[in-house]
């Protein structure tokens, strides 16, 4: 395969290099990880009917009872319960680092950024060796488009932990986001390589292979995505590839599958729009 460096990208391969960063950045959301606090997982809808943890109980006790009220709420998403239940815990147990990490990402889901960056440096400087702390922080500095420290924090992630698939695929985004598709690429296709059902790795080497104008490997970068997690935008960015090899059928069928998904996706019609109105030209 040859990439074509640099690639100054015209105003449609532009416009859907955006689209395809906008549904990698969106997958972010759910590769950002977070120890699991002890015990187990807990039945749903349960978060709210707790009972009260007191203070009868002996600290190891209750810093058990809190981590286990903690993974319940994560597991339903009361971010706000989260956060409360997992600051308890670190005021009991402050050198227990599963509770900062999960108060960490509560933070950051929450969009509390520099809180969250906060918990997980905490980590960082008490356990250097704790990967999760490195690639959580990494993660979030992707996400906040700091791609220097993103980039340095999962390089660190993948020393600790060298087959790590999900750090291969999200420093390969941060590299693309600066402009190094090279080292972009090693990454991706090692985190393939890794695990061949990391749907961000396609995602993001569609982008790449767009951008250097490889429609057809664009193309099935993209179908294979689409197989492991069917999104809107990984449609409308196949569509768009589509286009540009005049598969106009293909096209089609694609942002109509976007707006089966999204009803309201008006870029997906403005693209049957677009192919309608070059039908009807002569």
């Amino acid at each position: 395969m040859t990439i074509h460096f640099p690639f100054h990208a015209s105003g449609r391969n532009s416009w859907v290099a955006l689209r395809v960063s906008a549904l990698v950045i969106v997958m972010l959301a759910v590769v950002v990880i977070a120890l699991p606090a002890r015990p187990g997982l807990a039945a749903p809808n349960k978060c709210a009917r707790l009972p009260f943890v007191d203070d009868t109980l002996s600290k190891k006790e209750r810093v058990d009872a809190l981590m286990e009220q903690g993974a319940t709420c994560l597991k339903e998403g009361n971010l706000t319960q989260v956060i409360a239940t997992f600051s308890e815990v670190i005021g009991l147990d402050p050198d227990n680092v599963d509770a900062y990490i999960n108060r960490g990402g509560a933070y950051v889901r929450r969009g509390l950024i520099e809180l969250g960056l906060a918990d997980y440096s905490h980590v960082i400087r008490k356990d250097p060796s704790l990967m999760q702390a490195w690639y959580n922080r990494g993660t979030t500095f992707l996400a906040v488009k700091q791609y220097d420290a993103a980039i340095a924090d999962l390089t660190e992630t993948i020393r600790l932990q060298p087959d790590f698939a999900r750090a291969f695929c999200n420093r390969g985004l941060a590299r693309i986001r600066k402009s190094d598709y090279k080292g972009a690429l090693e990454d991706l296709e090692t985190g393939l390589k890794l695990d061949p059902r990391m749907v961000v790795c396609y995602y993001a080497r569609g982008e790449i292979r767009f951008k250097s104008g490889e429609f057809e490997q664009a193309v099935d970068d993209f179908t294979k995505g689409l197989a492991l997690a069917p999104a809107p935008q990984a449609f409308e960015s196949r569509a768009k590839a589509y286009e540009q090899l005049g598969e106009f059928d293909n096209a089609l069928a694609d942002y109509e599958a976007a707006l089966k998904m999204a009803p309201n996706y008006e870029s997906a019609k403005e693209g049957i729009k677009r192919l309608e109105e070059s039908k009807d030209k002569p």
